[in-house]
Parts: structure tokens; sequence; C-alpha cells
């Protein structure tokens, strides 16, 4: 309905009839918005890096050869030590260690949380003896998050290991956040493990995503991703650009 009387009468008079409505689309208007979403899933990744990084004691050496299977979600064998020669002269501890890093877009400032989480198996010969390992956070070298194996465990103990901890997204960018699976390989005994189903998750809140919103003057509006697919804002939306004004 036409709320704008325009002049139709004799010597430009209005009359109630005397209405006519711009015709649609006549002008439109696109602007570069973002919405500041809930949360944001990211996948981080993980490289090898080693104890050294991460300041750990004698009893703690690295974990020979590539860690990647591991972190790939694939298995990974800790072979048993023969004696404590390796550690501090009675445990070892191998030692897998990851370098944590991502950059999702538009989440400068974002806050939220870290889960890594993996399965650990003893194969024996030996029993665990007291402390048999564990799955730890670091941010630089101090450790954020821990869960420990069963302690004495027995041959065949089969666990799942999770952790979770307060990270930024500038943790991630700046690659200050690490991965240790700590596992005995010889204390009184020797024993062996495989190391398998390793997951990593991220959910950040306060990321942006930009998106198009393209307004028809005094009619409707349409949003869609920066490639033209249609797009439903889900949290709150702000102007992150100077709108480009586009007639049609």
């Amino acid at each position: 309905m036409c709320n704008t009387p325009v002049p139709c009468a004799p010597y430009g008079g209005r009359t109630p009839c005397a209405c006519s409505c711009p015709s649609p689309g006549r002008s439109s208007s696109t602007l570069l918005l973002c919405d500041t979403t809930t949360t944001t899933p990211v996948t981080p990744t993980v490289v090898d890096d080693t104890v050294t990084t991460l300041g750990l004691g004698a009893m703690n050496p690295d974990l020979p050869g590539s860690h990647a299977a591991l972190w790939s979600g694939g298995a990974l064998t800790y072979p048993a030590d023969p004696n404590g020669s390796a550690g501090d002269g009675t445990q070892v501890y191998r030692t897998a260690v990851g370098r944590i890093t991502a950059t999702p877009p538009n989440c400068e400032g974002a806050t939220g949380t870290l889960t890594v989480s993996a399965r650990v198996t003893l194969n024996g010969p030996g029993a665990g003896v007291i402390q048999d390992g564990s799955l730890w956070l670091y941010r630089n070298t101090t450790m954020i998050a821990r869960d420990g194996v069963m302690p004495s465990a027995p041959v065949g103990h089969v666990e799942a290991l999770t952790v979770s901890a307060p990270i930024t997204a500038a943790d991630l960018a700046n690659g200050n956040l690490y991965v240790a699976l700590t596992l005995e390989t010889f204390h009184n005994t020797s024993k062996s493990w495989t190391a398998d189903q390793f997951s990593i998750t991220a959910q950040l809140n306060g990321c942006a995503v930009k998106f198009l919103r393209t307004c028809v003057i005094e009619y409707t509006h349409s949003d869609t991703t920066l490639d033209g697919r249609p797009y439903t804002p889900t949290g709150e939306v702000g102007q992150c650009s100077t709108p480009s004004n586009t007639p049609s």
C-alpha cells in the first residue's frame, strides 16, 4: 500500500486517490556485514615437537620417530624399553609432543575451549607400576590440563584419555599450545603401548562471519555469503566495512 500522495489533480492539487508507488527494485544497496556467531568450531593442526620445548625431566625422553600417524588419528606404537637407562635410571616415560596451531579467520579476540583425546592400550609384557602415563596440554612450558592413565594398569588395559582447557584464538595463531602423550615403557619391567584415536577440536566464541546484505530500498533484503550462497545470521549483526551502494 502506498503512503505518499503525489500530485494528480489539475494545477498540482492532491486528492486521496492521487497515489503512486515506486517500482519494486528501483534502487538497492549492498552492505558487507559481520555476524558474530555464538560458537565457531575449529580443527587445529598438530606437528611434531620435542620434550625440550616443554622443559620435561630426564624420565620423559622423546618417543623416537615421527608421531604423524598419531596426530592424524591412526595408531602409534610406544616400544618397550629394556631398562631405565633412557630415562632417569629407574623409570622411562616415552613422550610424544605436538605443537598445536590454527588460524581461524575473523576470530581476533575470540576465546573458547580446546579439547584433546586419545586412546591407549597396554601391550605388556609387563604391567604398569603406579603412575603409568598421562595426556597433557601445555601453554608454553605451563601445564594447563592433565588426564592420567589408571595407576598400575594390567596388561591389556584400554583407556580413553581426554583433556580440555580454556584458550584464546591468539594461543592457536601464535602456536603457544602443545599436547604431550607420555607412557611408561620401563619401571621394574618393560612394557609397550599402542596409542590411537587421537582427536583435537576447539570451540571459539566471538568470531565474525562476513556476509553480504542486499537491501531493496523500502522493500526487502536478502543475505548471502561472499560467494553468493544464501546465508542466515546466527548472532549479532553489525557493519564491518564501508557499505557499497549499487543502483539497479
